[in-house]
Order: C-alpha cells, then structure tokens, then sequence
C-alpha cells in the first residue's frame, strides 16, 4: 500500500475527535485500544496526522493519543490541554513520546503532571537554555518578516528535507507538506508556536534533579533517542543527556532530525523495547 493510501486509511480508521478546553478547540485522534496509552505530542509540524506510520504499528500494541495543537501562548497551556484530554479519555496515567518540539511539550507536561506520567521518551529535542534566547528571536524575526506564500513553500521544503526526502515516497511527502501550509496551518498558526518555542528558551530551566520525586513516587523513567547528526548541536545533544543522567540513552547513526521516517523499523523497535 503506497503512503497516499495509508494515509487515507489512517484517517478514516481514527477520525478526528474535539474537545474544548477553556474555550480552544482541541483536536486529537485515539489510536488502538490496548490496555496502556501512550500519548505522542507533534512537533513543530503541530497537526496529528504527519506520524501516520508510526501511530499506526503503536496503535497495535498501545492506546495511542494523537493531538493536534491549537492556537495557543505558552507550554503550560498546551500541558493543560493534554491533561485535559487524557481527563476525557478517562486515561490516569499515560507514556509520552515527545519528539523535536513535542520533546519540549513532554518535558514540561512531566514536571506539570507528574502523576500522570510513567514513562518520558524524549527523542531529537533540546532542553531550554538562555544563551539560546537571542539567536532563537533573532530567528523569529525572518519568517514574521516573510509574505505567506513564500514561507509556506520554504516550510513545505524544509519539512521534506527534515525527513531525508523520505526516499522513494518524496513525491508523496511533497505533496503532503505542500498541503500542510497551503490547507491545515496559516502563518498566525506558525508564529504563535514558534513564540511559544522562544518562551521555552526565555522562561524555563531544568535540573537533573527535577524529576528525583516522580522517579521515586511514581517509578518514571527516561529514555532519550538521538541522532549523531541531528540539526540539534552536539552542545544541545549533550545538555539534554547532561539533565537527564539516569536516562537511558538510544543514538541513530547517520539518521538525521527524524529517525522515526529515515529509520522506521529501527525507530519503532527501540520505542517498544523502551515501552515494555
């Protein structure tokens, strides 16, 4: 079955389901019914359908939540919408699989709800750090700068380049990136995330022995996937293991931002091994 197919079947397999939360509009997807969820917040792509594969051979084993983020200001009120859906999937306690900025999402919504989480799977993401501040503002400023129709197709470019060009499916993750800013996100859309990536940076500070009571109180662990040529600097890599020490440590050699779309297999092998 070509991508175009599954991803038509992911859809209509497990349709969108909404849900208010303090007057936003959540949007999110439950993925299989195993007894244990696992919830996988996206990256910056912000919508609940770019993991299609990946949900899909989860859903086998796991009751996967899906979201999709809204418009919103800061990463307390993204934690706050998660725990809300996991309220309305009667879901107490869940796995996270935070990737990129889902990774940033995953590492505050445990420190937020401690109790909801048992497991922290944060893969090609950075910890906040202050001498980021700068450059990320600084980075902010070209795109709000740019006319829509030119940032959406040097967002479309970069999320298939991001994926390796997904190889013998490029034509079909073009398509679907092409699609991703021309139908599903507008540029508001991308600005409010990107400034709620600089408040990460600005507002929050990690410690290695932040999460000491949620390993003891709640038997949390940690396991970091990485690349050893992820767009993420080695100084960032180390400074996520470095907060981390007790983490169990994955590295993907040669596999880029994305290991979950360059490596699959691999990718899903390690996350269950994790999991289990």
């Amino acid at each position: 079955m070509g991508a175009a197919e599954r991803l038509r079947a992911f859809r209509a397999g497990y349709p969108e389901k909404t849900l208010a939360v303090s007057g936003t509009e959540w949007k999110y997807r439950i993925c299989g019914g195993g007894e244990r969820a696992l919830l996988t917040p996206p990256g910056g792509e912000l919508v609940n359908d770019l993991a299609f594969d990946l949900a899909t051979a989860l859903a086998a084993s796991f009751r996967v939540v899906y979201p999709a983020y809204p418009r919103l200001k800061s990463l307390d009120e993204i934690s706050d919408g998660l725990a809300a859906i996991l309220d309305a999937e009667n879901i107490p306690r869940v796995s996270v699989l935070g990737a990129s900025f889902g990774g940033a999402v995953a590492q505050c919504m445990v420190r937020r709800y401690p109790a909801r989480i048992d497991r922290l799977i944060l893969s090609n993401t950075g910890v906040p750090l202050a001498n980021l501040v700068r450059s990320v503002k600084i980075a902010n400023a070209i795109p709000a700068a740019m006319p829509w129709p030119l940032l959406r197709r040097l967002l479309a470019a970069a999320t298939v380049k991001l994926l390796h060009g997904a190889g013998a499916e490029r034509g079909f993750w073009r398509n679907y990136a092409n699609q991703l800013f021309a139908r599903q996100l507008t540029k508001p859309d991308i600005m409010a995330n990107l400034r709620i990536q600089l408040d990460y940076h600005r507002c929050y500070r990690f410690a290695p022995a932040d999460l000491d009571g949620w390993m003891r109180n709640w038997s949390g662990k940690v396991f970091i996937i990485e690349s050893d040529n992820d767009v993420l600097s080695a100084a960032r890599r180390k400074a996520l293991r470095d907060t981390y020490p007790q983490a169990t440590l994955y590295t993907f050699h040669g596999a880029g931002h994305a290991p979950a779309f360059t490596r699959p297999d691999e990718y899903l092998g390690v996350v269950q091994r994790f999991l289990k």
